[in-house]
This record gives C-alpha cells, structure tokens and sequence, in this order.
C-alpha cells in the first residue's frame, strides 16, 4: 500500500495536532492538580490524556482526509477507524490506569504531610515568616 502525498501530509497534521492538545490537556490538569508520583507517574498521565484527546481529530482527520470514500459509508474502511478508535480509548485507560498506580502512594504521603501541617497550627516558623 502506498501512501500519498495528501495522506502522508494528513498523517503529519494529524500527529502535530494531536500532540498539541495532548500537552494542552496535560499542563491544564497539572495545574489544577500536581503530580507527586515523579516522572514516571507524569510520563503516564500524559499518554493517558494523549490518547483521549487523540480519539477525535483521530476520526475527523480519517474522514475527511485520509479515507474520504469513507464518508459515503463505504465497504471495510470503517474497521481500521474502529478499531483504532478502540485503541486509542483503551490505551488511554491503560495509562491512566498505569498512572494511578505510581501516583497512589506519593499522592498519600502528600495529602498526610499537608494534614498534619494544618494541624499544627500557627508555628514559630509560620509566625517569623509573616513578617508581624
């Protein structure tokens, strides 16, 4: 099978496209919620919303560029759409998944460190360092 210029070209849009909104989504979530589990717990998180995000221009970029017979609803030019979609959506549980796993104990140890300074109060520390 020989890929042509148009579909080689679709392919790269498609790439930079989707590496675009994933690293979008991924500074969005790390900034509502910071990652403790280290690089391997962030590397996860990241393919995780990669793969999510990647499910629609996935299936825009296949329709209307890379299989245009497919919008007339033709034959078997569906099922590598499916099935990448499926992909794409079960790899994006893997890794979330996957990051649940690295995140789960740091994320803990976090939350008890902030728990346990709360309740402590109003230190020395804290009375030095607000300048009153």
């Amino acid at each position: 099978m020989e890929l042509s210029q148009t579909k080689i070209l679709g392919l790269l849009i498609l790439i930079f496209i989707v590496l675009r909104l994933g690293w979008l989504a991924h500074q969005r979530s790390i900034a509502r919620k910071p990652i403790h589990g280290g690089s391997l717990s962030t590397s996860f998180s990241f393919l995780s919303g990669l793969c999510f995000v990647a499910i629609l221009p996935t299936i825009l970029m296949s329709i209307l560029a890379l299989h245009p017979e497919a919008a007339q609803f033709a034959g078997l030019t569906w099922s590598p759409l499916i099935l990448t979609v499926i992909a794409l959506g079960l790899g994006s549980f893997v890794f979330a998944f996957l990051h649940g796993l690295f995140e789960r104990g740091p994320l803990e140890r976090a939350l008890q460190a902030e728990a346990s300074r709360k309740t402590l109060g109003w230190t020395e520390a804290d009375a030095k360092s607000s300048g009153l």
